[in-house]
């Protein structure tokens, strides 16, 4: 009987088990999916169109009839065709400022920071990361493969458009792209900005997606039980299924590899990109030439709310690299 009894209870352990590992498995694909399309079926491009004009008020008609674009395109290392807008400023300047947006939206989002550029004399190309706008990879990875596109419009601005110095400027997930960027470059290299700058970058790939595990604003909720066992799962299925390893995508390690003189902004209202998190990123950049700058404005709204304000920093930044 004890024998009976132990075999039965030994199947069931087994099929307990067996049922937690199918079940982990299709849990972490099924983030792991969310995660990585993250953007399938959602409009990027009115959603920034909504951001900047019913949100924002920002006046997109006069943007579009001051400045005329021409569609260009780069090839990043990985083949991925990457769609950019060139906008040249009336002064003929052969600097040009590679701007990357943030989650959700599409080039168009960084207009406002491209009219402060360009009514500087500086040239602009606003970008599509992947997963948004027309970029061809509907993938969204946090930085760590669109990092390969910054590089790419920035070697296509020195080679095509004869840039003589080349800026990088990202906003929240676009900072991170080029925070993880900026460590991957070398310094003096076609590829390599000659200065980068991170408007509140997004601080890590797992922290974003433990806060939204979470669904909370206590940091430690971010590590409780359920909130691990879910990243445990994703991670395994993201890195198996899609090879992206979200160490990869953590941004206040990667930047201890960045040597190029970087801009960070910490906006202190912000509840997205908490200052804290931002300060963390600044702290452990690895280059000799690095500085931060604080605005009293919500998550990457700088810009908005006192665009003067936030491109004297910016020009202040930019003139000590002699750019």
């Amino acid at each position: 009987m004890k024998k009976k009894v132990l075999k039965v209870v030994k199947v069931v352990v087994i099929v307990l088990v067996a049922l937690g590992i199918i079940g982990s498995a299709a849990l972490g694909k099924m983030i792991a999916d969310q995660v990585m399309y993250q953007n399938k079926g959602n409009d990027t491009k009115s959603n920034s169109v909504k951001q900047l004009v019913d949100i924002w008020g920002y006046d997109l008609d006069g943007f579009n009839a001051s400045f005329h674009g021409e569609e260009i395109s780069a090839t990043a290392a990985d083949g991925n065709i990457v769609p950019g807008t060139a906008f040249r400023a009336d002064a003929g300047s052969d600097t040009w400022v590679v701007l990357v947006h943030g989650a959700g939206g599409d080039r168009v989002s960084v207009y406002p920071l491209a009219e402060q550029y360009l009514i500087r004399g500086y040239n602009v190309i606003a970008i599509d990361q992947r997963g948004c706008g027309d970029n061809a990879d509907d993938k969204v990875t946090f930085g760590i493969h669109e990092s390969l596109d910054v590089a790419a419009m920035v070697q296509y601005a020195r080679e095509t458009l004869g840039a003589a110095e080349v800026i990088a400027h990202g906003q929240s997930m676009g900072a991170q792209t080029v925070a993880i960027y900026a460590s991957k470059v070398t310094p003096g290299a076609v590829d390599a900005a000659d200065a980068v700058i991170c408007d509140s970058p997004v601080p890590g790939m797992e922290y974003m997606l433990r806060s939204v595990f979470a669904d909370s604003d206590n940091e430690e909720d971010f590590y409780n039980g359920a909130t691990n066992y879910m990243i445990f799962v994703s991670k395994v299925a993201t890195k198996l299924l899609y090879k992206v390893d979200y160490a990869d995508g953590d941004t206040i390690a990667a930047v201890a590899g960045d040597l190029l003189p970087t801009m960070l902004i910490r906006s202190e209202k912000d509840q997205v990109c908490l200052p804290e998190k931002v300060q963390e990123v600044y702290n452990n950049v690895g280059a000799e030439n690095k500085t931060i700058m604080s605005v009293d404005s919500a998550h990457i709204e700088g810009v908005i709310d006192d665009p003067e304000g936030y491109m004297d920093g910016v020009m202040c930044f930019l003139e000590s690299c002699g750019l």
